[in-house]
């Protein structure tokens, strides 16, 4: 087990100016690219738009825009935000004084990158016309329809193993029951890539035989911090509780959120959960992270003919996905806590009814590499720091049971076993690649007891 042991406030966190850094990796070479996309964005809409107004407040966007991008490539200094009629400036503003004197090229990467795309939203919400527009929506779109391939695939592994009943439902099955679990908690982990040869690809013969393990085993090589084996003992032995609802803070959209839902409806499928509730954001974040209306096109994707041609199986899995979201058992909830520039360890003190009402759930399952960022507090913890150390107030005690499943892109990783095997990785992936090349991942799980 993990045995580093660290105070929260102690850890420093990783800043832009961090020589070696993803950190300062992606200020200098990321976060310009993000905002010229933005005013490409915007300039397109705008020419295919017959709205004359509009098209005349486009310009007055693109111009802030291009000022953001020009900021970040000058290293000009954070400035506090203006007034948008929204009532998290204020907060933002004071945590920004709290930091002190800072630019882009140096700050705390975290602050930073969510005031990046706070700013944007800034800029959209003072328009009159431009609001509720999606800058990233276009990019989106692109992304999930080059993964029609691994959408019908995926649609097809699903549908094949649920006409066994027998996986799910005899007891006498719980092996296989556990394979399937572990490959579908591995799907939802590398959904963020289509990829589909990380994963074991269990056939139905597999887990009637029992023959998966092997593959399994393979397939869980680049998971270098696995609790899977806690989270099936916590689920097994809690399995007599009336009420299971399960949370999942989203991540990205398109086929992310595809196998996210496809997930849940395993959950439910398999009687592990009895509802299940997804997180979106409130506003576009990080490019892709899933906002409100990214559920309702992603239905809209997968019934397109044009968009997926191969129908077989897909019609068969999509009212299944409809009827648990008819029917309220899959809910979709956004709260303005996950679009601020705080990490969770705040979340207590910051967002009080929502940590109360994930402590009231049955499993909190976070997805992807911001949410992990923001769960150990953006800190440059030893990796062999223990996962509920890390955690800090969502810790030891807190009542709440978290899942991290995260494809580790960043420079923040804890839970590893022990040093030597850290050593292993650092050979195997030199320069601390291994954290933050996507190739690795970590499935990380605390009771909060």
């Amino acid at each position: 087990m993990p045995s580093a042991t660290f105070d929260a406030q102690d850890v420093r966190v990783v800043w832009t100016s961090d020589e070696g850094s993803m950190a300062k990796q992606t200020a200098e070479t990321r976060w310009a690219k993000i905002i010229q996309g933005t005013v490409e964005d915007i300039g397109q809409t705008a020419a295919e738009d017959v709205d004359d107004k509009k098209r005349a407040e486009s310009i007055a966007i693109q111009i802030a825009l291009k000022d953001i991008k020009k900021n970040i490539e000058q290293n000009k200094a954070l400035t506090p935000l203006q007034d948008d009629g929204k009532h998290d400036i204020p907060e933002w503003n004071k945590q920004l004084a709290a930091i002190g004197e800072c630019s882009w090229a140096n700050c705390p990467w975290l602050f930073g990158e969510c005031y990046m795309y706070r700013r944007i939203q800034r800029i959209l919400n003072s328009s009159q016309n431009w609001q509720n527009y999606d800058v990233f929506k276009r990019q989106k779109d692109s992304t999930f329809v080059k993964s029609r391939a691994a959408v019908s695939e995926l649609a097809s592994h699903y549908i094949q193993i649920f006409a066994d009943t027998a996986i799910t439902q005899n007891e006498s099955k719980e092996e296989a029951k556990k394979l399937l679990f572990i490959e579908m908690t591995e799907i939802a982990l590398w959904g963020n890539a289509t990829d589909l040869s990380l994963l074991a690809n269990l056939t139905l013969e597999d887990l009637q035989n029992l023959q998966g393990r092997e593959a399994i085993q393979k397939s869980q090589r680049n998971i270098v911090a696995n609790d899977t084996d806690d989270v099936w003992g916590y689920l097994q032995r809690t399995a007599g509780q009336a009420n299971r609802q399960i949370d999942i803070v989203l991540d990205n959209a398109g086929f992310e959120l595809f196998t996210d839902v496809l997930y849940a409806v395993y959950l439910l499928d398999a009687g592990i959960a009895t509802s299940v509730r997804l997180h979106t954001k409130e506003f576009p974040w990080f490019v892709s992270d899933v906002v409100p209306s990214d559920v309702e096109w992603l239905f809209e994707h997968l019934d397109s003919r044009e968009c997926f041609p191969d129908r077989e199986y897909l019609d068969q899995l999509i009212p299944r996905l409809r009827k648990f979201f008819q029917s309220g058992v899959i809910t979709t909830t956004s709260d303005p806590f996950w679009t601020t520039p705080f990490s969770f360890h705040e979340m207590p003190s910051k967002a009080p009814a929502l940590f109360k009402k994930l402590q009231g759930s049955y499993l909190a399952i976070f997805k992807g590499d911001l949410n992990y960022r923001k769960l150990t507090r953006d800190g440059l913890w030893p990796h062999t720091t223990r996962y509920e150390e890390a955690l800090g107030p969502l810790g030891k005690q807190s009542g709440v049971k978290i899942l991290a499943l995260r494809t580790n892109k960043s420079d923040v990783c804890v839970g590893v076993s022990t040093q030597s095997k850290v050593d292993r990785l650092n050979e195997e992936a030199p320069g601390g690649a291994w954290i933050r090349n996507g190739k690795y991942a970590v499935v990380s799980f605390n009771e909060g007891q």
